[in-house]
């Protein structure tokens, strides 16, 4: 192990040969904390970054698969995302014909686990502001008109670092960005078949309706978030004639696709309820919860849900929306809205939810 720190130098050698051989033995051990510790006062990162250009594509997979896990350890993942490696990683990433897009979006997405990667990414107030998420998201989207749309299995990964960059404010004002459509074109996605997607865009939702001074845009019949969010909570329980005035016609029972089964993800359900939670933060948001009369679907959603957590967080909602709105706010609601505001100003501790 104490011999590790030789084979360094010899990632830059000209031979391909002995290049291969140095990775493959670091790639053994890179994901081993007593190893990293031993590498990180080498120059491994900045060999392998200068490797990921490579003209041999089983160099290029090891170094990023090298990068991959030493950001495993905080220390090498900061200075990896201080090298500038993030516009290398989108090109990467968005180039259609590079069969190894997955590990680049692999690694953007560790780098975008960091507030100073997100904002690399997000170039904000930069010339290239939006740039790069614009260049990921349409390449997420650029399917939309084929049949398997919602059934495909590629860029996960891309999902993954768009919701990494919604737990910044600098993130969340940008994919909300009218002028962007970042968020309208990604919204489809959450009728995706792949959990995997659906959990990813549900997240990136709960964080969008975490802001509150985006409400009105989400709330916006453009956006129609709360139509767009009991679609998977809606279940193929049948309605009565009453329950379904002025309910949006989507969730009619008419317009049911047959077989229509509410999510059986718990982890998507979850989600959907804690973005109403958000979204009752504000009287606009209540108040169009009402207007939408949603309350038969949170019905039976309580109805269906067997975990107490769940059950509450429902209930939660609806104790919000039946309430009058009369009067001033009580002591708790005020200094609740009052952290809210905090965190919402002051931008809260930056971590990450995996997909």
């Amino acid at each position: 192990m104490d011999q590790l720190p030789e084979l360094v130098p010899f990632l830059l050698e000209p031979k391909s040969e002995i290049k291969l051989l140095a990775l493959q033995h670091l790639l053994g051990v890179s994901d081993n904390q007593e190893a990293r510790d031993i590498l990180k006062p080498t120059q491994i990162i900045n060999n392998c970054i200068r490797l990921i250009t490579d003209s041999n594509h089983v160099v290029v997979r090891h170094a990023l698969t090298i990068l991959i896990n030493l950001c495993q350890d905080t220390d090498m993942l900061n200075e990896i995302v201080k090298k500038n490696i993030v516009p290398r990683l989108v090109d990467g990433t968005t180039d259609t014909k590079n069969k190894m897009s997955e590990i680049f979006a692999m690694l953007l997405s560790n780098v975008t686990h960091t507030k100073e990667g997100c904002l690399s990414l997000m170039q904000c107030g930069k010339e290239l502001e939006a740039f790069f998420i614009m260049k990921l998201v349409q390449v997420l989207t650029m399917d939309s008109n084929q049949e398997d749309y919602l059934k495909s299995t590629k860029n996960n990964w891309i999902v993954n670092i768009i919701l990494n960059v919604t737990q910044i404010q600098e993130g969340r004002k940008i994919v909300l960005d009218r002028e962007n459509q970042i968020f309208k074109e990604i919204l489809p996605l959450i009728r995706h078949e792949n959990v995997i997607k659906r959990r990813g865009i549900l997240g990136i939702i709960r964080n969008c309706c975490y802001s509150e001074q985006h409400h009105d845009y989400l709330i916006s019949p453009e956006i129609d978030i709360l139509t767009k969010l009991c679609i998977p909570i809606r279940g193929n329980d049948k309605l009565d004639d009453d329950d379904m005035v002025g309910l949006h016609i989507d969730l009619h029972n008419s317009s049911l696709p047959i077989g229509n089964e509410r999510d059986q993800d718990r982890e998507c359900r979850k989600m959907v309820v804690e973005s109403l939670i958000f979204l009752t933060g504000t009287k606009k948001g209540r108040v169009s919860m009402r207007t939408a009369k949603i309350y038969p679907i949170l019905r039976n959603l309580f109805n269906f849900e067997t975990e107490e957590e769940l059950r509450d967080n429902v209930e939660k909602v609806v104790e919000l929306i039946i309430r009058d709105e009369e009067g001033d706010p009580t002591p708790e609601e005020i200094e609740q809205m009052n952290k809210r505001q905090k965190l919402e100003d002051e931008d809260a501790q930056f971590e990450t939810d995996e997909i």
